[in-house]
């Protein structure tokens, strides 16, 4: 007898089957539901950790301005009738004490979202920071600045030291005990 020379022939499916998706999905969906709240927390930190370095920016800056225009150069908040906030509406850097953000405004600073800057210290109260063309602050009193989230999960804060002779420092806040 003679074979048949049609051989059955195989087909193999490349590629996933529905139930294959449907686990990776779940995974996926279990994974992100993870990391999404870590992401968030990673986020707010960095957010507070930028508006701390615009602070000592505008001290330094303002410093730096005085010694190169040979008079003095104010870091002046933009409303502080806010107790407890005093600079997170915004502040400005100006050549001279003026008192106010009028211009001419050397460097202006958009107000903090979601955060408080509160002068503590020497510095409660206190709207105008000035350095004199040596790069001193003239308030005649160091004090320290506190940035602070107004989300109460979110911590820590800031708090920017700053000195007589015009140096800033910075250390971690517990805003929120």
């Amino acid at each position: 007898m003679r074979k048949s020379s049609m051989q059955p022939t195989q087909r193999f499916a490349g590629g996933f089957t529905i139930i294959e998706l449907m686990v990776s999905l779940a995974i996926a969906a279990v994974l992100i539901g993870i990391a999404l709240p870590a992401f968030n927390g990673f986020i707010a930190q960095r957010t507070l950790t930028t508006q701390v370095n615009d602070f000592v920016l505008a001290l330094k800056y303002a410093r730096s301005e005085a010694s190169r225009l040979g008079g003095t150069v104010s870091v002046q908040a933009i409303d502080a009738t806010a107790n407890g906030n005093e600079w997170g509406p915004g502040y400005c850097v100006v050549a001279g004490n003026p008192g106010n953000c009028n211009p001419p405004v050397l460097r202006a600073f958009a107000p903090l979202a979601d955060a408080t800057l509160d002068g503590t210290g020497g510095f409660d109260g206190v709207a105008t920071l000035t350095f004199n063309s040596r790069g001193l602050l003239t308030n005649g009193v160091a004090g320290a600045v506190q940035l602070c989230t107004t989300d109460v999960n979110q911590d820590p804060g800031r708090s920017v030291g700053l000195n007589l002779i015009g140096r800033t420092t910075m250390a971690q806040l517990d805003c929120h005990p």
